[in-house]
């Protein structure tokens, strides 16, 4: 196992963005792509989940509002199960103050409301994942 952590450390951290609106999957794609980040796009956090991309992730970005299991969910499904903490940055158009508590409360590292500035997101993931 820590080999393996050790050989992902060496290449491009892994970034996994999970968004049910395919626009902001790729815009948010795009973004990371160019920080030199290599990113995965999701369309739920089902999809996530199943393709048991939770332990390989470096990163997760995750919208709150999406199907069966929200943000919210994912978020403290991976606090859960997850040996190692892997930073979550949440990101929502709600515009309801609890949510941030919520997610603040469940772990978030850091919490974004849409539309957001994308520096201030590059600082985050920055921090999260230790790019220069």
């Amino acid at each position: 196992m820590m080999a393996a952590a050790t050989e992902r450390s060496a290449c491009k951290p892994i970034v996994s963005v999970i968004d049910d609106d395919s626009a902001m999957r790729a815009a948010l794609s795009d973004l990371l792509d160019s920080l030199g980040c290599q990113s995965r796009a999701f369309g739920s956090s089902e999809l996530f989940l199943s393709a048991e991309a939770a332990e390989s992730s470096d990163l997760v970005i995750t919208d709150i509002e999406m199907g069966e299991l929200d943000g919210l969910g994912l978020l403290k499904q991976l606090g859960e199960t997850l040996a190692h903490p892997v930073p979550v940055i949440v990101i929502t158009a709600l515009s309801d103050v609890r949510l941030e508590h919520r997610a603040t409360a469940g772990g978030c590292f850091a919490f974004l409301r849409k539309p957001f500035d994308p520096e201030r997101l590059i600082a985050h993931v920055r921090k999260a994942v230790a790019l220069p």
